[in-house]
């Protein structure tokens, strides 16, 4: 049975960020920021102390909620989000006219990967005998 691997693109700081801004909309628990905005507990913890900070969430009796100031940014991060879905079938598109440039950006990635390591070499002494040149004649 093959396995296919799937390439689960990241989510920038910005998509995490509208996702637990989002979330806090109505009022929410650390732990339900935590599954609806698929993060670790320490990543949570981590972006709702910044947004705190900054003004964008406050908590308020267990619950985290957003601020105006964090509704204001969460429109301007859909509205970034959207454009740049747009953008990339744009240049999905774009790729299918100009085929030779992706082929160039593999090929440089390919390059910059390490090599693989050869395989190591037999030693003389585990190599089979080869059978002589010319054999003996009765």
């Amino acid at each position: 049975m093959s396995q296919v691997k799937l390439r689960r693109k990241k989510r920038s700081r910005y998509e995490i960020i509208q996702d637990v801004l989002d979330q806090c909309q109505t009022g929410s628990k650390k732990t339900w920021v935590m599954y609806r905005a698929n993060l670790s507990y320490d990543l949570t913890t981590e972006h709702l102390e910044d947004l705190v900070k900054l003004g964008l969430v406050e908590p308020k009796d267990g619950l985290y909620y957003t601020t105006d100031k964090g509704k204001q940014l969460l429109e301007l991060l859909k509205t970034w989000r959207q454009k740049k879905s747009e953008l990339d079938d744009i240049a999905k598109l774009i790729k299918e006219y100009l085929p030779e440039e992706s082929r160039k950006r593999e090929k440089k990635a390919e390059e910059s990967q390490p090599a693989q390591p050869a395989e190591a070499p037999v030693p003389v002494e585990a190599q089979p005998a080869s059978p002589p040149a010319n054999p003996p004649t009765s």
